[in-house]
């Protein structure tokens, strides 16, 4: 037998363990894509993570996104944001307009194997309903429901205290996401970071400030997702985000910046989906110190500022000029005009109302919208020209958020209002009602208080169309805010993703992709 040198024999063998590590090597990368069952994995690069993960108790748009995945509800939105049946099959309403009757979907299950029936409806919303439970989403039924009773397992009845004329919008918001019993019951507390309902995808792990992964739902009564998984990653900061979309580490990002629009939709590997939404960018006004609480000085403030060159300059006509206090894609909605550009108006009223040149005005945005920067800095530099000194601040989210409950700490704040119920009353009450704890222009108007809670209670649609015409014409005579423009949701996709819906509420609808 022929000898093989122990020199010739040292490198044959670290030539096979390169082999093995380079197989497993695939074989891990194989296995981050497809999770072991040949269905890809979609990454989706957002600018931030979710506050929580309880969509009765959730807020930001993120967490929004992410439950929409997880959990069903009633009623829905569709592409057009009409309301369409979800785990609902058909409802009607009694002649009084108080009792409302839902009709399931039979053979439904939640991801934790609860069955879905009318108790499992009456147990989720009870819990949302119940004050003392002191969920944020809690305002948008709790308030107006008497009680909620079942007839069998497939018939369920909201008694309402009055009638309630945005009570289907209310139903397809995301605090109206169905949550299985199982663990409403056993671990409610658990609920905000792994929760538990009937939609596509349900949570596999939560890795704070690196990932979120949600994975295919095989039992959805839907029928099971093109893609196996979908990990969430935030990523502040807008070049990375672009630059992960470029190089492939991420299939979708957003938002894309308007500044990159341009450049990404020329590269052959990539697309831009662009659609607009119902969010409109308004500057609140401290209504409650002055000198902002003169109507003359909010409606100067109004004038000073050029809306056309800001949307069609400064943001590249990614966005529309505002013509109402509502989106146009809102119900309610009518064109009651954007206040002219005329800086000398504006100098006329400042100087009718007494407030002298050097008059600070403290103003506050968050750093979660990429573009809202530019909108703050435009809106100082035009008010600085009319002689008034402005203070921007840029702040994080929850300081920003604690800064305008405050009325003391700011006398202007950027914020967008994007009612997820697609209906007027959701952010003009909110945001207008005297008392209303998200008032914090701290307005107040009893004739307009008296519209919007007309329109609230009115359930003939043609007859709150016209309530909430006169209203947003006696908001832009009030001023109490200053509103900018419609924004525009800008999704960046590799090529080879297809199928993803996405709401005017800023809300991407994974139930359909397919990553070729």
């Amino acid at each position: 037998m022929k000898r093989i040198p122990a020199s010739k024999l040292a490198i044959a063998m670290i030539l096979i363990l390169s082999l093995i590590a380079t197989a497993c090597s695939s074989d891990s990368s194989k296995g981050t894509s497809n999770e072991g069952n040949g269905a890809p994995n979609l990454t989706i690069a957002l600018a931030g993570e979710p506050e929580g993960l309880d969509p009765q108790n959730s807020s930001d748009n993120i967490s929004n996104m992410i439950t929409y995945q997880i959990a069903d509800n009633l009623v829905t939105f569709n592409q057009d944001m009409q309301i369409v049946p979800q785990l609902a099959e058909s409802w009607m309403v009694s002649d009084d307009e108080k009792s409302w009757t839902f009709k399931l979907k039979q053979g439904v299950t939640f991801q934790d194997g609860a069955p879905f029936n009318a108790d499992a409806v009456k147990t989720s919303f009870e819990r949302v309903i119940n004050e003392n439970n002191k969920l944020t989403r809690y305002s948008l039924l709790g308030p107006f429901i008497d009680h909620i009773s079942v007839n069998g397992d497939t018939e369920v009845t909201f008694h309402l205290k009055n009638p309630l004329g945005p009570f289907l919008n209310n139903l397809a918001a995301p605090g109206s996401a169905i949550l299985s019993p199982k663990s409403i019951k056993e671990n409610p507390a658990g609920i905000d970071k792994n929760p538990v309902g009937t939609g596509p995808f349900k949570l596999k792990e939560w890795s704070t400030g690196n990932h979120l992964l949600l994975e295919a739902n095989p039992d959805y009564w839907g029928g099971k997702p093109n893609v196996g998984t979908l990990t969430f990653k935030p990523v502040p900061d807008n070049s990375a985000r672009v630059l992960m979309l470029e190089t492939g580490e991420a299939d979708v990002i957003l938002p894309v910046p308007t500044s990159d629009i341009d450049r990404l939709a020329k590269n052959d590997q990539l697309a831009i989906s662009s659609r607009q939404t119902n969010r409109v960018l308004y500057i609140g006004l401290n209504n409650a110190k002055a000198p902002l609480n003169n109507v003359k000085v909010r409606q100067a403030l109004n004038y000073a500022i050029d809306k056309e060159t800001l949307v069609n300059k400064l943001l590249q006509g990614r966005v529309k000029v505002a013509t109402s206090a509502i989106g146009e894609k809102v119900f309610g909605y009518s064109n009651v005009g954007a206040i002219p550009y005329d800086p000398n108006k504006a100098k006329q009223l400042l100087q009718e109302a007494g407030v002298i040149e050097g008059t600070t005005l403290r103003f506050v945005y968050s750093s979660n919208v990429p573009q809202d920067r530019q909108a703050a800095e435009f809106v100082q530099n035009s008010l600085q020209q009319l002689g008034l000194k402005v203070e921007l601040r840029q702040l994080e989210l929850g300081t920003y958020t604690d800064t305008i409950k405050d009325p003391e700490s700011f006398e202007m704040y950027l914020r967008g209002a994007a009612p997820l119920t697609n209906d007027a009353d959701y952010v003009l009450r909110a945001l207008l009602l005297s008392g209303s704890k998200n008032n914090y222009n701290g307005f107040a108007n009893p004739e307009i208080d008296r519209l919007l809670e007309t329109g609230f209670t009115v359930t003939r649609q043609e007859e709150r169309e016209k309530i909430y015409a006169d209203l947003l014409k006696r908001i832009k005579e009030e001023a109490p805010w200053i509103f900018l423009y419609e924004d525009m949701a800008h999704i960046g996709m590799r090529k080879n993703v297809e199928g993803i819906g996405l709401l005017a509420t800023q809300t991407m609808d994974f139930r359909k992709v397919i990553k070729r």
